[in-house]
């Protein structure tokens, strides 16, 4: 879901100045990625085994990301090192998504306005 940002009533100059502020930092971070990053615990089966009593194996951290066509990329992620990478690029993605949504939003409130669309000061 998209978060919906409040532009009816902000001024025109500074809806300029906003979006000439957001494509200052609109620079795509090297680690971004598009992936959910997901914690799970999991149970083995064994009748025996704490799991079946309530006490799941885990946790254990994932990527994962849809691809085109269903198929997933999902795996492992094995070191704290590689989770924190990991948790690190899906949180980069998330900022810059939230702020390419916002300047889109500032877009179609200026083509509303019957504002130019042109370059950063336009």
């Amino acid at each position: 879901m998209a978060k919906i940002f409040n532009l009816r009533r902000t001024s025109t100059l500074a809806l300029r100045q906003r979006k000439v502020a957001l494509l200052r930092q609109l620079v795509v971070p090297a680690d971004l990625l598009r992936a959910s990053y997901v914690e799970r615990f999991t149970t083995c089966g064994k009748a025996n085994c704490s799991c079946a009593q309530g006490r799941r194996h885990g946790p254990f951290y994932y990527l994962t990301s849809n691809l085109s066509g269903g198929h997933v990329l999902k795996f492992l992620l094995k070191g704290h090192a590689q989770q924190q990478r990991a948790e690190q690029g899906v949180r980069h993605y998330q900022i810059h998504w939230e702020r390419l949504e916002e300047l889109s939003q500032i877009n179609a409130e200026l083509l509303h306005r019957g504002e130019p669309l042109g370059g950063a000061e336009g």
